[in-house]
């Protein structure tokens, strides 16, 4: 299993939920995206990072790494899977930096999971505030699986790929040619990853209840 997502709240005072103008606009516009898995998933709740005009979303990736088996490449393949990310029709544009403190998003490398925690190749965790705005994502990404196995780089980078989606607000999707599949660890962004990311942005977050 790629990914499991995981939230926190930090403790900001609350806005009001959506109008009802905007739940009818996301049901108007949800043709073609799994905005309803999402929905279903978080409790009709939708988070995502705060609309911050001129501002990148800044990005650190563990350069290098003592695990085993672990290969250079994979730093470059998760900074080309935030480039893909960012050509997905969403606001969203991002800053490679070299300080994982003062990052907004940190990717980092783990040799693979405990056995107890089953199938698990990666995880996100997601901050987020009352306001529904996420505030903060770190990404871990195991290059082994939970039996030991080496993973191919193209199956890390399908796991990079999975909990990226994750930390731009995404969930899990039903549809099995989504990156957002749980059992996903696909090659290239689909189209109702475009529909949906774009969608997510389209409207403030918030509960839709």
């Amino acid at each position: 299993m790629p990914g499991v997502l995981l939230l926190g709240l930090v403790s900001f005072a609350a806005l009001s939920v959506p109008t009802a103008s905007v739940r009818r606009r996301v049901m108007n516009l949800q043709a073609g995206t799994y905005i309803g898995d999402i929905l279903a998933d978080q409790d009709s709740a939708l988070y995502r990072w705060p609309d911050r005009p001129g501002m990148r979303i800044r990005v650190f990736v563990e350069p290098m790494s003592s695990v085993a088996g672990w290969n250079p490449r994979y730093a470059d393949m998760a900074r080309e899977v935030f480039t893909e990310w960012a050509r997905m029709d969403a606001p969203l544009s991002f800053t490679f930096i070299d300080d994982t403190a003062s990052a907004d998003i940190a990717v980092r490398w783990v040799n693979r999971f405990p056995l107890e925690d089953g199938q698990r190749i990666g995880v996100t965790e997601r901050l987020q505030s009352s306001r529904y705005e996420i505030t903060r994502a770190r990404i871990s990404i195991a290059n082994h699986d939970s039996l030991g196995h080496l993973l191919s780089p193209v199956v890390v980078a399908g796991i990079v790929r999975h909990e990226v989606g994750h930390a731009l607000g995404l969930n899990h999707s039903a549809d099995a040619s989504s990156v957002m599949y749980r059992e996903s660890a696909t090659e290239a962004l689909s189209a109702s990853d475009r529909a949906t990311l774009r969608l997510l942005y389209l409207v403030p977050p918030g509960s839709l209840k």
